[in-house]
């Protein structure tokens, strides 16, 4: 068996530019990527994850559509002003789910509900798409994650900002909202570590635990030891040991 691998690439009218997809696998469960901040869709290639799960990918268990990002327009971005950053990033997620997802349907013949899986600022818009919309998708994997992203901002905040930022618009989500029960009927891994630089999203992720708890969302949040970084080696055992659970 190898590996089947293709590109596709179109210009998105949304965000003004052209974004591209790679797409590992021939058959198996849709897992849509995101990469890393301000990283593109050689990213997995790059540091070794396709490799990583290269068994998987054969086996036929899982098919990946590793996406661009747009972080270089929106939350890295300098040149733009705060409004036009945030209307940016609103359109990428437009993007995700009006133009990406109906390719991923027509690659796998067929309406189908991918899990979203993502990385530091991967795991962000993973959980940023995921999270407004379960109803598309099948389940979440995120790892090093931060969730919120109004500190992009600064003290800037408008309505593009809010829908992006999942521990902004989810304490404010009623009780009784219908995404809560969608929620409940996905399966949901957060993980984090406790080494180097994951301080930098860890509190997040309590916070993120704290909100789901308090809204009776039932998801795994999966707190690491030490040996846990924020980086490749870390991100690639931890998806060899949770993707399983997906499939």
């Amino acid at each position: 068996i190898f590996m089947r691998y293709r590109e596709e690439f179109w210009y998105s009218n949304r965000i003004n530019k052209e974004l591209t997809i790679k797409i590992y696998g021939h058959y198996g469960k849709a897992v849509l990527v995101f990469p890393s901040f301000n990283k593109h869709n050689d990213e997995f290639a790059n540091e070794g994850v396709i490799e990583a799960l290269k068994d998987f990918i054969e086996e036929g268990k899982i098919k990946l559509f590793c996406v661009d990002s747009n972080d270089s327009d929106t939350v890295a971005s300098s040149s733009w002003d705060n409004a036009q950053r945030a209307h940016l990033l609103d359109k990428y997620h437009e993007y995700i789910i009006e133009e990406v997802l109906p390719f991923i349907y027509e690659e796998q013949k067929g309406f189908t509900k991918p899990i979203v899986l993502g990385c530091s600022m991967g795991a962000t818009h993973a959980a940023i798409s995921f999270l407004r919309q379960p109803d598309l998708f099948d389940g979440i994997l995120a790892l090093s994650g931060g969730y919120n992203v109004d500190h992009f901002f600064k003290d800037y905040m408008n309505s593009d900002i809010y829908n992006n930022s999942p521990n902004t618009f989810l304490p404010n989500m009623s009780n009784d909202h219908p995404y809560i029960s969608l929620y409940n009927q996905k399966r949901m891994i957060f993980v984090c570590g406790t080494g180097s630089w994951e301080h930098l999203v860890l509190d997040s992720n309590y916070v993120l635990k704290d909100i789901f708890k308090a809204k009776g969302i039932n998801a795994w949040f999966d707190i690491l030891g030490e040996d846990n970084i924020h980086d490749w080696p870390s991100w690639k055992e931890q998806m060899r040991h949770y993707l399983p659970y997906f499939f």
